[in-house]
């Protein structure tokens, strides 16, 4: 098995959709890992944690609704379907439910270290293929 499969078989034990999204990319492998890379720093959980205790409307639902999208378009279900009920949560009730919308975000996190040792197997995967250059 090459190391691309490798990688991409790391995130399918994740229980991320790699080849639906993989698919999207046409089917560019080396562009979907490219953007896979990226989610930790496009989670922004901060920023998104800091508008809730805000009750920032605007930055809240700005930012977690670009988090779904990224993470539809990447295939990592559960923070999609994590910030899809943070949106509907939002729009039903705005911060009426901040303990809610608290719960949900927690859901995003951990998904996101989940996803994060995801990425660190991937990372070593390279490591060793590069080593053997």
């Amino acid at each position: 098995m090459d190391e691309m499969q490798s990688c991409l078989d790391v995130l399918r034990n994740n229980d991320v959709d790699v080849d639906n999204a993989v698919d999207r990319l046409m089917g560019n492998d080396n562009l979907y890992l490219e953007f896979i890379k990226r989610l930790p720093e496009e989670l922004h959980l901060a920023t998104i944690r800091e508008a809730l205790k805000q009750q920032d409307a605007e930055a809240f639902h700005f930012h977690l609704h670009n988090l779904k999208g990224f993470a539809i378009n990447l295939g990592i279900t559960e923070i999609a379907d994590a910030a899809q009920a943070g949106l509907t949560e939002f729009r039903a009730s705005q911060f009426r439910n901040i303990t809610k919308l608290e719960g949900l975000l927690d859901e995003i996190e951990a998904s996101g270290e989940k996803f994060a040792s995801a990425l660190i197997e991937i990372k070593e995967i390279e490591d060793a293929s590069e080593a053997k250059k």
